[in-house]
This record gives structure tokens, sequence and C-alpha cells, in this order.
């Protein structure tokens, strides 16, 4: 067991059942969004929505609008 995991541990084992099982549950919140895709990595995955972004980073300001239309 590494230096980090025995810190943790001795820390937790000093908290009581219902932070512990806190701690648990944020643990697991970690790697459930750990291991999901980012709205980066979905929007570069579309080629037509990366050309419209980059196309989009491209526009000088001056042809911009000033005002939404929706």
């Amino acid at each position: 067991m590494s230096n980090l995991q025995q810190v943790i541990n001795q820390e937790l084992n000093t908290l009581s059942l219902i932070s512990q099982k806190e701690v648990l549950d944020f643990i697991l919140f970690l790697k459930k969004t750990a291991n999901t895709e980012t709205d980066s990595d979905y929007l570069s995955k579309n080629a037509l929505i990366k050309q419209a972004i980059i196309e989009g980073l491209n526009t000088p300001l001056s042809e911009c609008s000033e005002q939404l239309d929706w």
C-alpha cells in the first residue's frame, strides 16, 4: 500500500460511519464521472459540429452579430 493510501485510510478511520459513507459516495461519483465522455469530447467527434466551431472561432468580431436571434 502506498503512503498516500495509508494516509487516506488513516484519515478515513477517524471519521464517523456516516461520514465514511459520504466519502464512499464521493469516490463512486468520481469513478462514474471519470468514465463519462465530456461535452468537448462529444463535440469534437462530430465532424459537422467541429467544423462549425472552427469556422465560428475564425470569424472576425466585425462580422459577428451584436444581438442574438433567439
